[in-house]
């Protein structure tokens, strides 16, 4: 266990989080840091994503074959009569 000072402000508005959560004060700053991390992480995929040509986006098409083909008829027949 490791004691960090922060305001006095903070801390008290994290105590309220906490008893409004009933959780302890450890659990708020984990989700705090936790919701941090995840906001950075789909901040960075938006940068990402925003910076791609069309020639890029055109590359991450699955093709064909990465296709499940769920509709197939023959499969859907197979099924119903037990031939798997």
């Amino acid at each position: 266990m490791t004691t960090i000072k922060v305001p006095r402000g903070l801390r008290d508005r994290l105590a309220e989080h906490a008893r409004r959560e009933h959780i302890s004060l450890a659990t708020v700053i984990e989700r705090a840091v936790t919701s941090a991390e995840e906001q950075a992480f789909w901040g960075a995929v938006r940068d990402d994503h925003s910076a791609l040509t069309d020639a890029d986006r055109a590359a991450y098409l699955p093709s064909m074959s990465d296709r499940d083909d769920l509709a197939d008829d023959a499969d859907a027949a197979l099924s119903e009569n037990d031939g798997w």
